[in-house]
């Protein structure tokens, strides 16, 4: 600590290269912060995918029956099948595009995720009209308990009123998604009743199976029963149909580990380049202080010094603005809601850090350790 001045005074004896620098090192940890989260979140959005759940999906689009659900129950290895139905639309304005998911008291047994009591499950489905939304939803659009909530859709009621029209129950949460989530539950026989067209069909059976490690089995079990339907079924556990869905997007882990070694790279040339010209321009104060006594390890460890403050300065600024920053992409975007800064990309960022520092430290240090008192004040 006691050299701390002069590794300081030195940092900033240049206040413009250092100021450049240090912003462009935090502008790429502020891309390395975003890049960590979007890995971590699509990493937590994997974990938090049950191998235990399957998804039984309409093969080709077309409805499926919800008399299907007696057969899927059949099948040895099935313990519960909980149909769901989507309504979709929009509240107020068709930049708030909701789906609503119709379905019955066993989804909950299929959700353990969703927070919700007793008592306000019991409510749900006492209230023909009811519905449950998540504490983001209910946030982001000022509903409380006891408001109507009325949605705009493209699904015609029997007297072809298309402005569906619920009444809010309960504000639920979700295990894996504090605070988030985006859920709005209704109750399945209310929308079958009162929807003009396609009644008694759904558009996913969710099943819970005892063995997760027979979930590609019992799927495919689930498939022959409707194979010569008029609706056959697709059937894959949730955990599958999130890699799916990932890998549709693209190789998440490929791309972020791609960009990210560009970053390093690019910190690598922007620090290193820093400090060799920054001994550079300081020989002669580097062979005045041993000249004065400072050994040769010493002055070595205020060049590393110097790369290591200016790095932790530019990361602490990065991540914290990436910090920042992630919420107000989700917000942008609900279906971001999984990217998340976790600690550990925190400490993640601050290692590469001291990492960049040292490499691109090493080789002005060892040349100014290795520099001859007499030869540099000379040349000077």
């Amino acid at each position: 600590m006691k050299y701390l001045p002069l590794i300081w005074n030195g940092l900033w004896r240049n206040r413009a290269r250092t100021l450049f620098t240090v912003s462009a090192v935090t502008v790429a940890f502020i891309l390395f912060g975003i890049l960590a989260g979007v890995d971590a979140g699509f990493a937590h959005s994997l974990e938090a995918s049950r191998m235990d759940r399957l998804f039984a999906d309409p093969k080709f689009g077309a409805p499926m029956p919800i008399s299907y659900a007696d057969q899927i129950a059949r099948v040895p290895g099935v313990l519960v099948v909980a149909p769901r139905m989507v309504l979709g639309g929009y509240y107020q304005d068709p930049k708030n595009g909701l789906g609503v998911m119709c379905r019955d008291v066993r989804f909950f047994s299929l959700r353990p995720e969703i927070l919700i009591s007793k008592e306000q499950i019991q409510l749900l489905e006492r209230t023909r009209t009811g519905a449950a939304v998540s504490v983001e939803l209910a946030r982001k659009y000022g509903w409380k308990v006891g408001d109507k909530i009325p949605l705009n859709t493209t699904t015609a009621q029997m007297d072809g009123n298309k402005v569906w029209t619920f009444d809010l129950v309960a504000v639920i949460d979700d295990r894996d998604y504090p605070g988030e989530g985006g859920w709005f539950l209704a109750n399945y026989k209310y929308f079958d009743e009162a929807r003009l067209d396609n009644k008694g069909t759904i558009t996913r059976f969710l099943v819970r199976i005892s063995e997760p490690g027979r979930g590609a089995q019992i799927g495919r079990q689930i498939d022959r029963l409707f194979v010569n339907s008029a609706a056959p079924t697709r059937t894959n556990s949730e955990r599958a149909s999130t890699q799916s869905g990932l890998q549709f997007i693209g190789d998440v882990s490929y791309l972020t580990r791609a960009v990210l070694g560009a970053v390093f790279f690019m910190l690598l040339c922007m620090s290193g380049n820093t400090m060799l010209q920054s001994v550079r321009e300081r020989i002669p104060e580097f062979a005045a202080l041993k000249a004065m006594g400072f050994p040769d390890n010493a002055v070595l460890w205020l060049v590393i010094g110097e790369a290591v403050l200016l790095c932790l300065i530019a990361a602490a600024a990065g991540l914290g603005l990436s910090e920042l920053t992630i919420p107000l992409v989700r917000a942008a975007q609900d279906w971001l809601y999984i990217l998340q800064m976790p600690w550990l990309a925190m400490l993640e960022g601050f290692g590469l850090a001291l990492v960049v520092a040292l490499i691109s430290a090493l080789l002005p240090a060892w040349r100014v350790k290795q520099l001859s008192v007499a030869n540099a004040l000379g040349r000077r």
